[in-house]
């Protein structure tokens, strides 16, 4: 969603993080418009085949026990899927709650309180999610303190 006013789009993007795909930015800005706060590519040490490996999820959710949220944006490429499989297997493997979300999901007319029901069930297994109330009522509202911060490597 995006104002009416083209001047403020254009300012409000400039805040945003360097998203890497236009499907991770409508995700982020759909946390940013329901209040959820996240992390961007922050840092997070897995367990992977004996090593202690460094990955840098989509969207880590503070507030939610820090789970994560990743955008698959190529189911059509067979190697690109088998990484994401991978990847869910890795995070299960490591006790870290994932969403995945898809082109398909995105393009649902109501997308957005679809994925917030996921985040809402993933959340509620971690013993943190918090109450879902809707989005702000301020379309560009942000959360107490800053919803991004850069990781720092």
């Amino acid at each position: 969603m995006t104002s009416t006013d083209p001047a403020l789009d254009e300012l409000l993007r400039a805040l945003e993080p360097p998203y890497r795909s236009r499907g991770e930015a409508k995700v982020g800005r759909m946390l940013d418009r329901y209040g959820i706060p996240f992390f961007y590519e922050m840092p997070l040490i897995v367990l992977d085949r004996g090593t202690h490996r460094r990955w840098h999820p989509d969207f880590t959710l503070p507030a939610y026990g820090g789970l994560i949220v990743e955008y698959a944006g190529m189911p059509d490429v067979p190697e690109y899927m088998q990484g994401i499989r991978y990847k869910r297997r890795v995070f299960e493997a490591n006790g870290i709650q994932a969403v995945f979300l898809y082109p398909s999901d995105l393009a649902r007319p109501h997308w957005e309180e679809e994925a917030i029901t996921r985040i809402e069930a993933a959340g509620a297994g971690t013993g943190y999610g918090l109450p879902y109330h809707g989005p702000s009522q301020r379309p560009y509202s942000r959360s107490p303190g800053s919803r991004y911060v850069q990781p720092s490597e």
